[in-house]
């Protein structure tokens, strides 16, 4: 009994290591992605103006 408790431990550990470290910064750099105005990640303003 105490080594399925120890297992579930282990593992519910390593799952918040890898969700922390190496999922959400994958996940942010895809959603931080934008389109730039010249293809060098310039963009103006937040918002395409149209102003270029």
């Amino acid at each position: 009994m105490q080594t399925i408790l120890v297992l579930i431990t282990f593992t519910i550990a390593v799952a918040f290591i890898l969700k922390k470290f190496v999922w959400s910064p994958i996940v942010e750099g895809q959603q931080k992605r934008t389109k730039s105005v010249d293809g060098a990640g310039i963009k103006c303003g937040k918002t395409d103006c149209g102003c270029h």
